[in-house]
């Protein structure tokens, strides 16, 4: 059996002994056994305290080599927000960033828009102008949190899903910048989808609409526009940017080559050779009607530019257009006028008006296009051919958006409507096959 041993408690004796001894053998001095020490319980802490100034419970912590004081209306808020901050330091997050959204975008947008082309650049600015930076003012980075999102898009129902669309990839742009420059964690874009009101249906015109409106522009300053939308396809912008070197007339088959369009910058206009793609690049053969009228208009044409404003050469503003094209719209137009002498004996003040347009039914820019490319489908012409008319760069496009109009019409579906329920209606109920 292994026996224990001690050292007598007298320093100057310091003589082994059997452990239990009572006595030293050799100084007999009494060896008192140590007393038994029972470990020290630290004193009870609480996990967190309540706030009364601020009504929150609050918990300060230790992460990472920084101090954080949470606050939260109840524990588990707190708890979730102890965690998130854990799992944001194992991610790499800066967890004292102080960069307001605000900030953060503006440095994106600067860095973003170097070198892009103004319409894409006045879509990036009008979302952080008009809807953005307003509603995320002095909200810090790490804030912002999917429900923001959701309030912010909740907040413009007059919106289209297109303009909110817009608005969203803006913002997840944004968000995908930070996550990739460690200042947050996850963007809070994430799994939300856009709402507002659909697009409005795009209707052609049908073949008296297209004649009447013809007819209605006949000697007006829009009318080279109108008609080379309408039987050339053209885009607004390719349509403003269309020069008379490009139009080639007296030929057995005229045509126009598109080569030139108009952009618009805070609405100022710059002419550029940039078009939207490189299909938009090609070579449109015009019709008689749209060929006549460019023949009687290139006689006495004051400007390189086949549309431009009345008193200038140069390009059309953006709201010299827009005046143009009151010309056109219909009824729902609204124009300012001078108002009379009995409401404004001075003369100084206008009023909003209604005015009729030159037609009776709906009309834009770009349903005439729309009509132009539908004629072709319904004309039968081969769907590679319509693709290069239209300037699309993807033949997908074509067929997605215009696929409709030959594909289940009346006349395709009545052959297989005969054959499913034969028989004519005899009168007294029974079919005779």
């Amino acid at each position: 059996m292994k026996t224990t041993s001690i050292t007598c408690n007298n320093k100057k004796c310091a003589a082994e002994l059997v452990g239990g001894a009572i006595f030293c053998h050799i100084c007999g001095k009494r060896q008192v056994a140590e007393r038994y020490k029972s470990p020290q319980k630290k004193s009870a802490r609480a996990e967190m305290y309540w706030d009364e100034s601020r009504k929150r419970w609050r918990k300060r912590v230790n992460i990472g080599d920084s101090t954080h004081v949470i606050f939260g209306k109840t524990k588990d808020e707190v708890r979730e927000q102890i965690r998130e901050l854990e799992r944001n330091s194992k991610a790499g997050v800066a967890l004292d960033d102080q960069t307001t959204l605000a900030e953060f975008a503006l440095e994106w947008y600067a860095t973003k828009t170097a070198g892009m082309k103004p319409k894409t650049e006045a879509v990036y600015s009008n979302a952080l102008n008009v809807h953005i930076l307003p509603f995320f003012s002095g909200i810090k980075l790490c804030e912002v949190k999917p429900l923001h999102v959701q309030k912010l898009l909740a907040l413009r129902p007059e919106l289209s899903n297109s303009a909110q669309s817009k608005i969203l990839y803006t913002l997840s742009q944004i968000m995908r910048t930070a996550v990739r420059n460690g200042l947050i964690a996850k963007s809070p874009c994430e799994d939300i989808t856009a709402g507002g009101y659909g697009a409005r249906k795009k209707i052609p015109l049908t073949r008296e609409q297209q004649s009447k409106l013809a007819e209605a522009v006949l000697g007006k300053r829009c009318e080279l526009f109108v008609l080379l939308c309408l039987y050339a396809g053209l885009r607004r912008e390719e349509a403003l940017g269309l020069m008379w070197e490009n139009v080639h007339l007296g030929i057995p088959a005229p045509y126009i080559d598109v080569r030139h369009t108009v952009v618009f910058n805070k609405g100022r206009p710059f002419h550029s050779t940039d078009l939207k793609s490189g299909a938009a690049y090609r070579s449109i053969p015009i019709p008689e009607i749209l060929s006549n009228a460019l023949k009687c208009k290139k006689t006495d044409a004051g400007s390189d530019l086949v549309v431009h404003p009345e008193r200038s050469e140069g390009a059309m503003s953006e709201s010299a257009f827009r005046r143009m094209w009151e010309i056109v719209s219909g009824p729902k137009s609204r124009v300012k006028v001078k108002c009379s002498e009995e409401e404004d004996p001075k003369g100084y003040k206008r009023k909003t008006v209604k005015r009729p347009g030159l037609v009776d039914f709906y009309v834009a820019p770009h349903l005439l296009r729309h009509t132009y490319i539908t004629e072709l489908c319904a004309s039968g012409m081969d769907i590679k051919k319509i693709q290069y008319l239209a300037g699309h760069e993807d033949v997908t496009m074509t067929l997605r958006i215009y696929a409709h109009v030959t594909q289940n019409t009346p006349q395709e579906l009545s052959e297989w409507i005969v054959k499913t329920f034969p028989g004519t209606f005899s009168g007294t109920g029974a079919a005779e096959s």
